[in-house]
């Protein structure tokens, strides 16, 4: 039961980039990066197999899930900036050509994908980061737990590396390396939920999934409002991976079958997860209408936050999102069926 878990994250990133801080969604980013770490892991292993075949299966069934959404949110972008030329200051054309090749194919050429801009779908440098790792995990980084224990080590040299060099904060954050962290973790999982018994790990802090999710959102929260009052950066990258720490905790609670939220329908945390790439997608663009209806500009809301402007924004965010997933998503599904190994519900 992922979906709701999904659904909430990307409601963390559209409230930290539209009504508050950007930090309160980086915490979900690299919750999100776990779970992408042990679903494509996950997959591989139970559904397509290393083969060739396997291989082309998966990545023609992670292209129609991916591309059609995020050509048809960019189409969204590119109305506003025909329609409203000036005053669409949120959005521009991309004028160079890695800002070209990354708006047609979700990969910005940069080792730090969020430099290249402008970014029809400004959040979808992450897409890239997600991309490079959908390729480590198809080619057999985690094909076994040895592969996988490595590519874990491997990651965590990478984040001493950077404090040693002096690189700063945003080379853990934006870069497509500091993605192999959480993404190794996630693989790990995968591995680890196949075990009766963790080693290291109590079985008391995996028996409810929904207090770990409060505790890693009460810790964004706070963390995200002490930023405003000149937290230092060494406490906030401390408790950025701790609250990755408790991440890493919540998902491996659910691969092992505990249940987010007791009772919870299957269907409805399915249906609640439809909207997570379509929230994630387009928020910006949601925003820009509704500042464009409010204030005749396409503006981000922030500084013009009322409960009007909210409700509008999530009005206008949900209607796009059932347009992507009524007239994109549901379709192709029924392609992606044909594709998928039979028994295979997890991607």
């Amino acid at each position: 039961m992922f979906g709701t878990l999904r659904t909430i994250w990307a409601l963390m990133v559209v409230i930290g980039h539209i009504f508050w801080l950007s930090d309160f969604g980086r915490f979900a980013v690299f919750g999100f990066y776990i779970l992408s770490g042990y679903l494509m892991t996950y997959v591989m292993h139970n559904s397509y197999g290393y083969s060739k075949a396997g291989q082309k299966k998966f990545a023609i069934n992670r292209f129609l899930r991916l591309y059609p959404a995020f050509w048809t949110a960019g189409i969204f972008s590119l109305l506003i900036i025909y329609y409203w030329g000036g005053n669409a200051n949120t959005f521009t054309l991309p004028d160079s050509v890695p800002a070209i090749f990354g708006n047609i194919t979700m990969i910005f050429p940069h080792w730090m994908p969020s430099q290249v801009e402008p970014r029809l779908s400004p959040a979808t440098w992450a897409l890239t980061v997600e991309l490079f790792f959908y390729a480590a995990i198809v080619l057999g980084a985690s094909k076994t737990r040895k592969r996988t224990y490595y590519w874990v080590a491997l990651s965590v040299i990478y984040i001493i590396a950077s404090y040693t060099l002096g690189l700063y904060w945003h080379a853990r954050y934006f870069s497509i390396p500091a993605g192999s962290l959480p993404f190794s973790l996630g693989a790990l999982i995968f591995f680890l939920s196949q075990q009766k018994s963790i080693r290291f790990i109590p079985q008391s802090w995996l028996t409810s999934p929904f207090i770990l999710f409060s505790i890693s959102l009460s810790t964004a929260l706070i963390t995200s409002f002490a930023i405003t009052k000149s937290l230092p950066l060494w406490i906030m990258e401390t408790i950025f991976y701790i609250c990755m720490a408790i991440n890493f905790l919540l998902v491996l609670a659910l691969a092992t079958g505990k249940e987010f939220i007791k009772g919870f329908s299957i269907k409805l945390d399915k249906k609640i997860g439809e909207y997570s790439y379509p929230f994630y997608l387009l928020h910006y663009q949601a925003a820009a209408f509704a500042g464009l209806i409010l204030f005749g500009q396409a503006t981000l809301i922030k500084g013009n936050i009322t409960i009007g402007s909210f409700l509008l924004t999530f009005i206008i965010l949900s209607l796009m999102s059932v347009i992507i997933i009524k007239l994109i998503d549901s379709p192709i599904e029924k392609i992606r069926r044909k594709i998928r190994p039979a028994g295979n519900k997890q991607n």
